[in-house]
């Protein structure tokens, strides 16, 4: 910057502090401070009015709570199955082969509220491990209503665990 601008500018503001201030004194930092802080606020306020307030609440995508998440309770219900899966295995006593279906009801916290299994496995080691493999599902929070999936267990060994196609709201 050449010393003719720079002159300028410093003149000109010179010139802008003095012309507020009253002829018989110069304004002290305080005077000064108070007077910018009073401005700040009379244009906060009138861009409140015309943009609201800074500070309302607002709330982020992961605060808000959605639909029920079908692609990711799936993946959740999938990684479950395949635990609940080794439970023949697990126990000591001669497991039951076959199929379970098993019920779980979620609240909208995305917890299991409730899980049932199939009567043949309702009693023994085998349904208590299922239960508990399934029963620890955590889905994603969602609005409305509690939900109820049917889920079938291949107890088999033949690893096809799937939805039991009934699906429930």
């Amino acid at each position: 910057m050449t010393r003719h601008a720079l002159a300028a500018i410093l003149t000109t503001t010179w010139l802008a502090a003095c012309s507020t201030a009253t002829p018989d004194h110069v304004k002290t930092s305080d005077e000064w401070l108070a007077e910018q802080e009073a401005e700040g606020a009379k244009l906060q306020a009138e861009k409140k009015k015309t943009e609201g307030a800074y500070d309302e609440p607002t709330t982020t995508e992961d605060e808000k709570k959605r639909e029920w998440d079908d692609k990711q309770s799936d993946l959740e219900l999938k990684r479950a199955a395949r635990s609940a899966e080794t439970c023949p295995e697990s126990v000591t006593e001669k497991a039951p082969k076959g199929k379970a279906t098993v019920t779980l009801t979620f609240t909208s916290d995305g917890r299991v509220k409730e899980s049932k299994i199939s009567d043949t496995y309702a009693e023994n080691a085998v349904g208590k491990c299922v239960l508990r493999a399934m029963g620890s599902v955590i889905v994603p929070a969602y609005t409305g209503s509690e939900k109820t999936i049917e889920w079938e267990i291949d107890l088999t060994g033949a690893k096809r665990s799937g939805p039991a196609g009934k699906t429930e709201e």
